[in-house]
């Protein structure tokens, strides 16, 4: 890791744990003082990544008529991090009881992150992209079969190494998402992203096999494709495949297209990783993941902010490359601020903090991880997870 990325890892990770002392000290009350009954499901959420893949040498292969040998010799070679951050927390939580017994429930949420983009080429400046979001989404579990989904996350793209123009975008995501039963599942909508490198609206397909909180085989495109399965009551590992990347406002500060001029061009990555993935649930507040493997299909791209001004679609770019399969690593953790009301056996709500968690905040394509949902054990660990849970219902039904 070179200095400027450790000092980016050190900074945010100091924000993160002035931003935890903050909330526990507000947090603390007098134990004679009567405690409020918890009014949500879901409760304020921090959460981290920080994601990087080696150093390599570009392809020496291009598309005929298209690519400019100088852009190749100028870059050299290629590596990549990046470190996303961010936040989501509930504004409204609304219950409806239904006369068939079956109990529904709205959820509408604040959202917020960053990604702090990092490519590195051997001839050119270091560029640090930042890409910002504020959004909101609103989640409708009828209780019954089906759940609504809708999130909406307008973020601001700009080089803050150098001096560019910056962009205002937005990316959302839209569907309904049909439980047939607590093993069954499809979802069906449409998706605003950038993940795949360029401007995208796609489809949004999904089906999950299996229980939440046993084995389960999920397939949710673009996102990913994912197998789960519990390790004992704390740890889950599963094995996937997902699409990483994004669209960034980089300076043209290293003339890397001078064509038009441009002060400011597009960056644009995109990668399909697989690897395998360590998440441990130490307790309801705090997560921690690990995961790695191989990056295979992996390309760069770079567009003329002037060639696209008018462009509504698909943006269409002046240079692109291959880059050969190498491993990544990636490790995070997730932190959950205060009590929430109990969702143990609720398979409905077990579902609606799954779709949470794979339409990740700020259209990054990262994984919060299900750590509110309890794996299903057996046998002796089986009885102590329920004493658990009936625990925390007590606390959520305010029996102090």
């Amino acid at each position: 890791m070179i200095e400027g990325q450790k000092q980016y890892v050190l900074k945010h990770t100091l924000l993160f744990i002035f931003l935890i002392a903050v909330v526990n000290a507000f947090s603390q009350t007098d134990s004679t003082k009567k405690i409020k009954a918890p009014k949500h499901y879901f409760t304020p959420t921090l959460f981290s990544d920080y994601y990087t893949t080696p150093q390599k040498n570009l392809d020496q292969r291009f598309r005929k008529g298209t690519e400019d040998l100088a852009i190749r010799k100028r870059l050299e070679n290629y590596q990549y991090s990046q470190l996303v951050g961010g936040f989501y927390f509930p504004i409204i939580t609304k219950d409806y009881d239904h006369a068939d017994g079956s109990t529904g429930n709205f959820h509408l949420l604040g959202t917020g992150s960053y990604m702090m983009a990092m490519p590195r080429f051997g001839g050119t400046s270091n560029h640090n992209l930042l890409k910002a979001s504020i959004g909101i989404r609103g989640i409708y579990n009828s209780g019954r079969k089906g759940i609504w989904f809708a999130d909406i996350s307008p973020f601001m793209s700009t080089d803050l190494s150098a001096h560019s123009n910056t962009a205002y975008r937005w990316g959302g995501t839209f569907l309904y998402d049909y439980m047939a039963n607590p093993y069954l599942s499809f979802r069906f909508g449409v998706t605003r992203t950038f993940v795949l490198g360029n401007r995208n609206f796609l489809p949004y397909f999904g089906i999950r096999i299996g229980r939440l909180d046993k084995i389960y085989l999920s397939m949710q495109f673009p996102r990913n494709v994912t197998f789960s399965f519990p390790m004992g009551r704390f740890l889950r590992g599963s094995i996937y495949f997902k699409p990483m990347g994004g669209l960034f406002n980089m300076a043209n500060n290293d003339s890397i297209y001078t064509k038009n001029k441009d002060n400011t061009i597009l960056y644009g990555r995109y990668e399909l990783i697989s690897g395998f993935r360590l998440d441990a649930n130490f307790n309801k507040h705090v997560s921690v993941f690990v995961s790695t493997g191989f990056t295979g299909v992996k390309y760069l791209s770079f567009f003329s902010e002037t060639e696209n001004k008018n462009n509504r679609l698909v943006l269409n770019d002046f240079y692109h490359e291959k880059i050969s399969r190498g491993l990544f690593v990636d490790v995070g953790f997730t932190i959950r601020i205060g009590r929430a009301k109990s969702i143990y056996n609720n398979y409905n709500l077990y579902e609606t903090f799954n779709l949470n968690s794979t339409i990740d905040v700020g259209d990054n394509n990262t994984n919060t991880g299900d750590g509110n949902i309890p794996n299903q054990t057996k046998n002796k660990e089986k009885s102590n997870l329920k004493i658990k849970d009936v625990q925390d219902l007590i606390e959520a039904q305010d029996l102090y």
